[in-house]
């Protein structure tokens, strides 16, 4: 899916969509895919701010997201991936977050 066309508002819906979609399975349906929508919300919002409803309901599906995966160490991608593109696990949290041990 090409998320560059898609607007924030779908994007926080298919954020939304994917957590719950992981949490009715245990986290067992965490992806890429998801992580990446997460990811484009962020980049967005850095350059253009959202309405205090739109960061309201992402604070509550970014609780929900962290409810249901385990803080890592280490970045998803790996450290050199994260250092190549300049993530950090304060700014790009969901990159250091991971499904919980079954």
């Amino acid at each position: 899916m090409n998320l560059t066309r898609v607007n924030v508002p779908a994007l926080v819906a298919l954020w939304a969509r994917g957590i719950d979609d992981a949490a009715r399975t245990g986290g067992s349906v965490l992806s890429g895919e998801l992580l990446s929508v997460r990811h484009e919300i962020a980049q967005r919002l850095r350059v253009r701010p959202a309405s205090a409803e739109t960061r309201d309901l992402l604070k509550e599906f970014d609780d929900a997201f962290r409810a249901i995966t385990t803080e890592s160490a280490a970045c998803v991608h790996g450290a050199d991936r994260a250092a190549a593109e300049g993530w950090t696990a304060q700014r790009e949290w969901y990159f250091w977050r991971t499904a919980p041990e079954a």
